[in-house]
């Protein structure tokens, strides 16, 4: 008996007197309430998974899934973006244990593949043709290591090789790139790869480097129209000359003004005209540098005759005989011969002048600058927006001229016009930070939160209530002996019935063993008759259960 008035067996008992459909719903809670417990403390001990490294080649992935497996590490792989995961506090080993076996990708990839061991018999075109391989890889590797590009591959080909230079062909080379996404390469950086590999191969010109990305589209200057390409740079050129004038133009106006109360367009016509000069000049005037003067007399008689000819034949003509005095001598009617040169050496000043001229110059400067209205607090405190004076546009004019560097024989231009801005109430706009969930320690928290939780709801929805209906079954058990002396009792005055009450306390204990082996349908047929003839005392009777069962 002592064993069947203990708590465990009363609660057996009740639980056996119950319907098999309530006994059913109750082992299925009991076995819910256990498995989401389970769930949720395994789901919270379950380490968070971290990339291992970003995607990777499928041959590479495949070694890396062996060797994690053998060093028996757990891992994730996702089949969309091809990551690999291993737990947080594995990440180094795995990295470190990966890195030992040449993973990722770079195993032997490079010139160290020509350090292993060689196959005896080898031909030179097969050494040859692995010194390429060897670097198409450490080319690849090299470019691979920019920001914008996940991975890269180059193939390089040689051009023929003859003793006769008509019939060699020339190498050429294509590189394929495979860029993050929202990520490009500026000019200059597919200027830098076209030289990268134009430069590691003899008489590859940069020409004859293709580099296309993971879409197909040529990103090389190959079969690019050079003047499109050039003005493009012309247009970048000419909107960086307008944004820094302007930029000038609010910073010495903002501090006076207010800031925002500027609006200032500059247009620059820019001269991209490509002109080399080359100018010989001599100097007007000359200095002697040196002076030669020879001076040669010759004295004696007239030759008798001329040079031998036709002339000789001919008979003298008339001539006039002169009459000489007497006492003249004869040396005084010699014929006498003076020969004087001059040789002067100038020192001539020649400039040469080769003058080529760079484009991007500035041609004409167009400012157009809108000022606000300024703001005149009243002798009442209000505040109006009055348009500013031409005494004070005309300073601002001025400044800005001074600003610009503006040069009317250019035709440079500036307006200035004052207007009123519009007002607007719009709030700026919230700074945008990191988002709370990209960050690891929340999703910690918020993992042991929904653990918590999970075991509270537990406790109070599943635990509690089947704690209670077990406790109100236990004691519904005496309180149908009490209901079968409730018919015989007098329910003229209430303290009989606290009376009554009382005594169906003290005696049910006597009742409880006979009564649990009733049926369930008897002892609900006469608590139905107990209610139906006495329903002061069943509420009564209901309202004490409440009370201590809480």
């Amino acid at each position: 008996m002592a064993v069947l008035d203990s708590p465990l067996s009363t609660r057996l008992a009740a639980f056996s007197n119950q319907p098999g459909t309530r006994q059913l719903a109750l082992l299925l809670g009991l076995a819910a309430s256990i498995a989401v417990g389970f769930g949720l403390v395994q789901w919270a001990s379950t380490p968070a998974y971290k990339p291992l490294f970003g995607a990777l080649a499928g041959e590479d992935t495949s070694r890396a899934i062996a060797s994690l497996e053998s060093q028996g590490i757990d891992y994730r792989l996702d089949n969309r973006s091809g990551l690999l995961a291993v737990a947080a506090d594995q990440v180094q080993r795995a990295r470190i244990l990966l890195a030992s076996e040449g993973l990722p990708g770079n195993a032997a990839s490079g010139f160290e593949s020509l350090y292993q061991e060689q196959e005896i018999g080898v031909s030179s075109f097969m050494e040859r043709a692995r010194f390429h391989r060897a670097l198409e890889r450490e080319l690849a590797a090299t470019i691979a290591a920019l920001d914008s590009v996940r991975s890269a591959r180059v193939h390089l080909a040689e051009g023929r090789q003859s003793a006769f230079l008509r019939q060699r062909d020339n190498p050429a080379a294509s590189v394929v790139l495979h860029l993050y996404a929202g990520q490009s390469l500026s000019r200059q950086q597919l200027a830098g790869v076209v030289n990268l590999v134009s430069s590691s191969m003899p008489n590859l010109a940069p020409e004859s480097v293709a580099v296309v990305d993971q879409q197909g589209r040529l990103l090389s200057g190959q079969g690019e129209d050079t003047e499109f390409g050039y003005t493009r740079e012309q247009f970048q050129l000419a909107e960086l000359i307008e944004q820094r004038y302007s930029d000038r133009i609010s910073r010495i106006l903002e501090p006076i003004l207010g800031p925002g109360a500027v609006r200032a367009q500059v247009s620059a016509d820019i001269d991209f005209t490509r002109v080399e000069r080359t100018r010989e000049e001599y100097a007007p005037e000359t200095v002697v540098r040196s002076e030669q003067t020879s001076e040669a007399v010759t004295a004696g008689a007239a030759p008798e005759g001329g040079i031998p000819g036709a002339l000789m034949t001919q008979p003298p003509a008339e001539t006039e005989i002169l009459e000489v005095a007497p006492g003249t001598a004869a040396s005084e009617t010699a014929t006498a011969n003076t020969n004087r040169s001059v040789l002067r050496n100038y020192e001539i000043d020649r400039t040469i002048s080769h003058i080529r001229e760079t484009p991007g110059s500035i041609r004409k400067l167009s400012v157009a600058l809108v000022v606000d209205y300024a703001e005149q607090t009243a002798e009442d405190g209000s505040v109006a927006r009055v348009p500013l004076s031409d005494e004070r546009l005309a300073e601002i004019s001025e400044l800005v001229q001074d600003a610009i560097g503006f040069d009317a024989t250019r035709g440079d231009t500036v307006s200035v016009i004052n207007a009123s801005f519009v007002q607007t109430d719009a709030a700026p706009e919230p700074v945008v930070s990191a988002p709370l969930l990209e960050r690891p320690w929340v999703w910690d928290l918020a993992r042991w939160l929904a653990v918590a939780v999970g075991l509270v709801l537990l406790m109070v929805f599943v635990i509690r209530p089947l704690i209670r209906f077990s406790t109100s079954a236990q004691a519904s058990l005496p309180s149908a002996g009490g209901a079968r002396a409730l018919p015989a009792e007098n329910q003229s005055s209430p303290g009989g019935v606290e009376g009554e009450l009382a005594d169906d306390r003290v005696t049910l204990g006597g009742d409880t063993l006979a009564l649990s082996h009733e049926g369930y349908q008897r002892q609900l047929e006469k608590a139905r008759n107990v209610v139906d003839e006495e329903p002061r005392r069943a509420a009564h009777v209901m309202k004490q259960w409440v009370a201590e069962n809480g």
